[in-house]
């Protein structure tokens, strides 16, 4: 900028008379904005740049303001054309170009050289006024018009140098934004060969994305059906199931029944064991009494055996007292009636011995049958102890078997209330499946309209890219 500023020959005098002008430039800063923008706003090509800014007008004619104010401040350094470098690019990024920024400055050529104009003619009156004579006003007026031209160049060059560096600032700005337009341009197009070739690659992808997301929409819904069809026959399981569940507990409490009636046998069973083995005790004990009747009527027999001889005896006895009393005649008749009384008792003992012998064997004939019988019973009773052991045994082992059975019973039981609630849930997670799976299958299909607009955007993407490195306006 020093070099800027030594060859449009602004120098410090510039700066001195710039800032004696700064009541000058606060004056006329305001209305002079006002113009300036409301020139800019008259014009249909101006006008439509306004709404590109982010700032709004006021902000821009403060911005302006300071900028025409800051002429006569005395300060021309770098922070100073660093301010008009920053107002440059803002209406550079506001598209306002050189012919209608710059262009407009005819503004504030005419607004401050008429202010200079109008400040130097106020002081020319003011110094005829007080210094003049009446005799000699023609020349002091002469004098006065040749100061006030001297002075009105002099600040309109301090101004017109300050401007010109102002606007060479500001198309230093321009020019830069548009190198930066023509790298951008260059970056452009050779972004737009690398996304021509990333388009059309990407729109074979979109191609391959779509055919296959139609694909997944088709089997999503034979799924969808699947599941549904799964889902009905998980119902159907479930409903055996708690058949089967209903069955085993059925199966469960009969099995117990079964259980408590097979322990109730193998009790009857024991008591059973028991008596048989009293019957048998007494069996043996009857026995033992019968074997002893049969000692004692072996003992009868010997008695009649005994009152046979006897009556024997008794019956030669009297036969011989008959022979005796027979010899003995008349003396021995009563001992011939004794004789045959005694014969007579003789013979009615040998009867009833008869009689009792007879009965002895029949006794002893019943004894043996009874023997035989007992010996039979206890036989059968010991056979039948046996059996009923063996039965005790079996009953041991059907309670044994039973109760394990029970156990397992109930284990299904248990097993099958689990797989019934299992198969509840599966059926719960089969219903939300499908739910998800009819959300999928919606989502796929969105997914498949999405992919297909896609390839429609990417196609208008690598016509664009095109265009762009073509250079046509996209």
């Amino acid at each position: 900028m020093e070099w800027r500023k030594r060859f449009t020959k602004f120098d410090e005098a510039d700066e001195r008379r710039l800032e004696e002008m700064q009541d000058t430039f606060d004056g006329v800063a305001d209305d002079l904005v006002e113009e300036f923008y409301e020139h800019l706003q008259s014009d249909p090509k101006s006008a439509k740049f306004f709404d590109r800014s982010s700032k709004g007008v006021d902000a821009l004619k403060r911005t302006q303001t300071e900028y025409l104010r800051d002429l006569g401040r005395g300060s021309y350094g770098e922070e100073y054309f660093e301010r008009r470098a920053r107002i440059g690019k803002l209406h550079d990024m506001l598209d306002l170009g050189p012919k209608v920024y710059l262009g407009a400055y005819s503004l504030y050529y005419e607004g401050l050289l008429e202010a200079i104009g109008e400040d130097v003619q106020a002081e020319v009156k003011e110094s005829v006024r007080d210094d003049s004579e009446p005799a000699d006003v023609e020349a002091a007026v002469t004098d006065a018009v040749d100061d006030a031209m001297e002075m009105v160049v002099e600040r309109s060059m301090s101004v017109m140098k300050l401007l010109l560096l102002d606007q060479q600032v500001v198309m230093d700005t321009y020019i830069d934004s548009y190198s930066d337009v023509e790298d951008e341009l260059d970056r452009q197009r050779e972004v737009a060969g690398e996304i021509s070739e990333a388009t059309f690659e990407l729109e074979q992808a979109a191609t391959d994305i779509a055919e296959s997301t139609n694909d997944i929409d088709a089997i999503a819904g034979k799924q969808t059906d699947n599941m549904e069809d799964i889902s009905r026959e998980v119902s159907n399981l479930s409903a055996t199931i708690e058949e089967v569940a209903s069955t085993a507990d059925e199966v469960d409490a009969t099995s117990s029944r079964a259980e408590d009636l097979a322990v109730e046998g193998q009790d009857s069973a024991e008591q059973a064991i028991d008596v048989m083995h009293d019957v048998s005790d007494s069996a043996e004990s009857v026995a033992d009494e019968v074997d002893q009747l049969q000692d004692r009527v072996s003992e009868i027999d010997d008695v009649v055996e005994v009152i046979n001889d006897i009556a024997e005896q008794t019956n030669i006895l009297a036969l011989n007292a008959s022979i005796e009393a027979a010899r003995a005649g008349e003396a021995g008749s009563g001992f011939a009636v004794v004789a045959d009384e005694v014969k007579s008792l003789a013979e009615e003992s040998q009867d009833y011995a008869g009689e009792i012998e007879s009965l002895v064997t029949t006794i002893q004939d019943d004894t043996e049958e009874t023997v035989d019988s007992l010996e039979t019973t206890t036989d059968q009773v010991e056979d039948g102890i046996d059996r009923v052991e063996q039965s005790m045994e079996k009953l041991t082992d059907i309670v044994a078997a039973v109760t394990e059975t029970s156990e397992g019973i109930q284990e299904v039981a248990d097993a099958t209330d689990d797989q019934a609630s299992s198969a509840a849930a599966v059926a719960g997670m089969i219903d939300d499946a499908v739910e998800e799976l009819d959300d999928i299958a919606s989502e796929i299909s969105d997914v498949a309209a999405a992919n297909e607009q896609q390839v429609t955007q990417v196609s208008d993407l690598n016509d664009a890219a095109q265009r762009l490195a073509d250079g046509e306006s996209v």
